[in-house]
């Protein structure tokens, strides 16, 4: 390979560089730890949160310009009641069973849970 900056004499010649099976093991482990590093470092509850926050903003957004607030705030309720569902429906399987699970289901889903 010839650079046309450089005098006839300075040519650069190509060279091939072979790594031994343990300097590409090496990299591949400093890779996965530092890509791993790098996802725990940023992943965290309030990374989620914002990403979440950001999709249900779009959808919400998209579904006001084609349904409405009346339909997005029945979809919207409907989606406080279930996290709020499977936010304490372990608590309450643990300490009552399926007769207390299913006494909180009727609370949030019918018309006395808003």
């Amino acid at each position: 390979m010839s650079d046309p900056s450089l005098p006839p004499h300075h040519e650069v010649k190509a060279r091939e560089v072979r790594l031994t099976d343990e300097t590409i093991q090496y990299l591949r482990e400093q890779i996965r730890g530092a890509v791993e590093e790098g996802v725990k470092s940023t992943m965290n509850e309030a990374a989620a949160r914002a990403f979440w926050g950001a999709g249900l903003k779009v959808l919400q957004e998209q579904a006001a310009e084609h349904a409405g607030r009346f339909v997005l705030g029945g979809l919207w309720g409907i989606v406080r009641k279930l996290s709020t569902f499977l936010l304490l429906g372990g608590i309450v399987y643990a300490v009552g069973g399926w007769q207390a699970l299913v006494g909180l289901f009727k609370l949030l889903f019918s018309n006395g849970g808003h």
